[in-house]
């Protein structure tokens, strides 16, 4: 197993890409930008969500908490 460090924004990322707009396909006309925003908005307004991302053991040069 590789030691990498990934960085907080990349669990972002992996967290948008399994959940939310990657479940559900794009309707007709419909544009990707701002179901991806909103869904960041919605990660941001989350600070158990986000506090998480900082908590994983690949983050932990990072931070001390």
């Amino acid at each position: 197993m590789i030691d990498r460090k990934v960085s907080p924004d990349e669990w972002v990322w992996s967290y948008t890409q399994r959940t939310g707009n990657a479940r559900r396909p794009l309707q007709k006309g419909e544009k990707l930008e701002p179901r991806v925003a909103a869904q960041l908005t919605a990660i941001g307004n989350n600070p158990k969500l986000v506090r998480s991302f900082f908590k994983h053991p690949s983050v932990a040069y990072i931070t001390d908490l």
